[in-house]
């Protein structure tokens, strides 16, 4: 009987369990996660032989726990009429027989629970085969109905990878890449409408720089032959000009700098056009080299977008809320004078007229919600910039645009290590990090010529390159994002440890088994499912069953890892059943259908779960080789990039945001506490942009550096019960305030804020700090 839809579920539960009665837990979710059954139902027992409340049982059990799938822990159930000797042992006398579970374990105060093995197959078969790519698939929030998404469906812009034009592509737009490419891919998954942005720093000081080093060192057939390489070159030149010239050179290219971004602020077509010359060539070199890694963009954006009429209404409103005033010829953003806590002041418009990073980052905020009209807007940054992203949300709070800041996310993560350029270039590209990649990739196919053997015919290549991209993937989201990333691509050529070469291996192997089968529903009604009494095929059941909870903590803190490391964990046990011979002597064909449906249990699930990574994997077809799931494509791959403005004069204003939302001013501390300690329910969709900074900065400007000023909340070894939600070996957890994801980071950051009444250059993507020449 099918399970997808709840009465299909309800009856087939109580062809199990006779006296099955209506769950007593309008929070438990048994149709998007199965062990929310077993929860429910065990709670429900305890209720009946107890005489507890609902509530008071369910926070009794845990889950899950070393060798046992459920655990009653005796003195949260507050019983006064029990056995204080041997608790465990009285309240066992008392249960009923459940076919749900095998006979319950006393331990002290605690009463042990593993599921009955047949049982588990027939519910959890048959609930995985009639959600098929649902799986996994749970509500991000408790009124969200995921089977029909075009009922609640919402909008999420990612902003992400968004490198600086003449900039190298270091470690922070890789993990800015993949972690955004992650959680566009997981909501996308979900059943959301993501946008996929990627906003370049095309704006701003360092294009100034860039130009006076095309003037010096710029060569159009260079140019032509690969523009992404040439601009890095010049950049890289023109720096190490800046750093050994004398002064009076020195203060020639600054004033060089300073005149061209003041042509590009004011229009001149000249200086437009060729940081528009610049802009394109580079982003079809980018379009290319994501999508060596399965990765498209709906958008390539950039500061130079932003409208003069945006940033003039971003001006308005600042002062129309007192925020906004004159400092030594320059204006600046006042939220000292707000009582936020750990901002000060921040420069919105030097004296020279041009803009900061800051006022341009907070008018595509409001650009972007006129024209999307998003649910939730993620920004995928280092966590450098927790202070920049503040500043904007603070700023848009003041302005009255509460409810834009509210949409609002920045998720960030930690440093990486072990990423360096060849001897012979000025500055990394992607592509050169993909090529070292697939150079291991490439050596081990080389040299194991049986594996992957159904994928290879003569796709070698296209094979290689696959398997590169899951693989440099997955090393990064294997681990969390406050982390370290250590860049290591020969692990990348490990099939005997945890990687994304392995993952795909055991996604093959179970492919390959289940090549020209299709799966008899009705035969697997009458399936003989005793096979599942053995240990080594029950122990993938339990491990199976708490897919859809892994996903679950996984929306809870936006950390790739718990949805990798159970992947992981399942190729484990598989990998102990799939060599067992295919017909023991006695094994019925039934048995054998029975089988067949749970090796399908296991490829879908590993499907789901590297979609939901962003991961595409090849799969064998009748015509070739074949992607199982669209999910690394978008909806308009790489084709809207917004023509520019050659004036940035529009003749009608964007569309203001005050209308329906609140513009009164705020009070004296009030917007402190909404933008400082508001805390979004953790299980709220969130969007995530990423902005990177893109060059190592000097020692002087990390210790300047803005860093988080917002509480860390440790993880917790347990989840609660009400949580609904089932993990594996301790999979940990986060919470989220102050509209930032936390990350536990693995080195402390030393806590500083910019004491500032005209800040230095910081005009480069996401308030990176560029060389001072002036110095």
């Amino acid at each position: 009987m099918a399970t997808a839809a709840s009465d299909g579920l309800s009856a087939a539960l109580e062809a199990i369990e006779s006296e099955a009665s209506p769950p007593l837990f309008p929070l438990a979710d048994i149709q998007h996660n199965p062990i929310d059954i077993y929860i429910t139902r065990l709670a429900e027992t305890l209720v009946g032989i107890t005489g507890c409340d609902a509530q008071v049982a369910l926070d009794s059990i845990q889950w899950p726990v070393e060798d046992w799938d459920l655990v009653v822990v005796l003195p949260r159930l507050r019983l006064e009429d029990i056995d204080s000797q041997n608790p465990a042992a009285d309240l066992k006398q008392r249960f009923p027989p459940l076919s749900l579970f095998a006979n319950p374990i006393p331990d002290g105060i605690q009463l042990r629970f593993l599921f009955a093995p047949i049982t588990l197959a027939r519910i959890l078969i048959s609930y995985i085969l009639d959600r098929g790519n649902l799986y996994g698939r749970v509500p991000i929030d408790e009124n969200a109905d995921v089977e029909s998404p075009s009922d609640s469906v919402k909008k999420l812009v990612v902003d992400f990878s968004s490198p600086n034009l003449g900039k190298e592509f270091d470690g922070n737009y890789l993990r800015s890449t993949i972690i955004g490419t992650y959680i566009s891919s997981l909501y996308q998954s979900l059943g959301w409408d993501v946008h996929k942005m990627n906003f370049l720093g095309d704006w701003g000081r360092n294009i100034g720089l860039l130009a006076a080093g095309w003037e010096r060192f710029g060569s159009e057939e260079l140019f032509e032959a690969d523009p992404l390489k040439h601009l890095v070159d010049v950049f890289s030149q023109i720096d190490t000009l800046v750093r050994t010239a004398e002064d009076d050179e020195k203060g020639a290219i600054a004033a060089e700098k300073e005149a061209f971004f003041r042509r590009m602020e004011d229009g001149d077509q000249d200086a437009v056009q060729l940081c528009r010359r610049f802009r394109d060539a580079c982003v079809q070199q980018y379009a290319e080299q994501y999508a060596r890694l399965n990765i498209t963009f709906d958008e390539y954006s950039g500061e130079s977008m932003v409208r003069h009429e945006t940033i003039a209404e971003v001006e308005s409103a600042l002062r129309d809320h007192n925020a906004y005033r004159e400092s030594e010829g320059a204006w600046i953003i006042d939220f000292e004078s707000f009582g936020l806590r750990g901002l000060k002041t921040s420069i919105g418009r030097y004296s020279d007229g041009t803009t900061s990073y800051l006022l341009r980052d907070i008018a595509a905020a409001v650009e972007r919600f006129n024209l999307l009209s998003f649910g939730k807007m993620i920004y995928v940054v280092t966590l450098k910039q927790d202070s920049h992203f503040r500043e904007v949300i603070a700023a848009l709070e003041i302005m009255g645009y509460t409810d834009l800041a509210s949409k609002l996310l920045h998720v960030n993560y930690g440093k990486f290590h072990g990423i360096s350029r060849h001897e012979d270039s000025k500055g990394l590209q992607l592509k050169d990090i993909i090529d070292q990649c697939q150079s291991t990739v490439d050596d081990f196919l080389a040299a194991n010529p049986e594996d992957f053997g159904e994928l290879r015919n003569d796709t070698d290549a296209s094979i290689s390159g696959h398997l590169t991209a899951i693989g440099l993937m997955a090393q990064e989201l294997s681990i969390r994002r406050g982390a370290t990333f250590n860049y290591d691509p020969h692990k990348m050529g490990d099939l005997d440890s945890h990687s994304g070469l392995s993952l795909h291996y055991w996604f093959t192997q179970i492919d390959r088994r289940l090549q020209g089968v299709t799966i008899d529903r009705a035969e697997l009604e009458s399936a003989d499912y005793t096979m599942f009494e053995d240990e080594e095929y029950f122990d993938v059941l339990r491990v199976l069953i708490h897919f859809p909870g892994m996903v679950k903590t996984s929306i809870k803190n936006l950390e790739s890892s718990a949805i990798l490391n159970y992947l992981y964990r399942l190729t484990d046990v598989i990998s102990t059943i799939f060599n067992k011979k295919k017909d023991k002597a006695g094994e019925s064909s039934t048995q054998n259908m029975a089988k067949l449906a749970f090796f399908e249990c296991i490829r879908q699930t590993l499907s789901n779960g590297m979609a939901m990574l962003g991961m595409v994997p090849l799969r064998i077809g009748q015509a070739g080789i074949i992607q199982p799931i669209g999910h690394g494509e978008s909806n308009e791959q790489d084709s809207f990039v917004p023509e520019y403005d050659v004036t940035n004069i529009h003749d009608e204003p964007a569309q203001s945001l005050n209308d329906g939302v609140v513009s009164n001013q705020p009070e004296q501390g009030q917007v402190g506490s909404a933008v400082e300690s508001a805390e979004a329910p953790v299980t709220e969709p969130t969007e995530d942009s990423d902005h990177v900074d893109q060059e190592e900065q000097s020692e002087e400007a990390k210790a300047s550096e803005p860093i988080r000023q917002t509480e860390q909340i440790e993880p917790t070894e347990q989840i609660e019960p009400t949580e609904q939600t089932g993990q594996i070996e301790n999979a940990e957890e986060t919470d989220r305030s102050d509209q930032v994801i936390h990350i536990e980071q693995t080195e402390q950051i030393e806590e500083a804020q910019k004491d500032q009444t005209v800040e230095a250059d910081h005009d480069e993507n996401h308030a990176q700090v560029e060389p001072n020449i002036d110095d």
